[in-house]
């Protein structure tokens, strides 16, 4: 009687899965409540990339510091922003992470009217104002009373309003644009020449 004693493997421990505890999380979306504008940063100084049906569900990737904004990817995959009061968030999104926006312009600065001639025989006034650059931008925007009295380049500094408004206060605004929307305005509020 012949006992063979084989080699035999001890079988390896093998992994059991262990149940999940944390829970899962749900991947942060929003509702758009209103057709929205979707802009290249979180504030309305940014040019709109894209308008967003009422209805659409958008994932979000980001928020605005102050929470205000929402950083979603929109349809082509582009990165832009919808205003938190256009949507309905789908879960809790303050531990988002802060979005990134590309730089706007600099408020136009020294925003001053260096010369008046108030003609009252003639009834004109004529105003020249002057401005210094706040940085980062391609253009300035001039208005008048809300309307847009002319758009220079970068390197100008100096605006003559031959025609200035008679026998009223006038109000001129500048702003400073680039490609990725524009600043806040500086303001000059000229007292009527009579």
């Amino acid at each position: 009687y012949v006992v063979v004693v084989e080699n035999t493997s001890t079988p390896a421990p093998t992994d059991t899965p262990i149940p999940p505890t944390a829970t899962e999380q749900i991947p942060a979306e929003i509702t758009l409540t209103k057709n929205s504008n979707c802009r290249l940063g979180p504030s309305a100084f940014y040019n709109v990339v894209d308008q967003i049906a009422s209805g659409k569900e958008m994932p979000v990737i980001g928020r605005s510091e102050d929470s205000e904004w929402w950083q979603i990817v929109n349809d082509t995959g582009r990165e832009c922003w919808i205003f938190f009061e256009n949507a309905t968030p789908n879960t809790d999104f303050s531990s988002l992470s802060i979005g990134e926006a590309p730089p706007l312009p600099g408020i136009p600065l020294n925003f001053f009217v260096t010369d008046q001639q108030c003609l009252s025989a003639q009834k004109k006034f004529s105003v020249t104002l002057s401005w210094s650059s706040g940085g980062g931008e391609t253009a300035f925007r001039l208005y008048r009373d809300g309307n847009r009295v002319g758009e220079f380049k970068p390197n100008r500094f100096v605006y003559k309003d031959p025609a200035a408004p008679y026998n009223k206060v006038v109000t001129y605004e500048i702003e400073a644009v680039n490609e990725n929307g524009t600043s806040e305005k500086a303001i000059q509020i000229i007292p009527a020449c009579k």
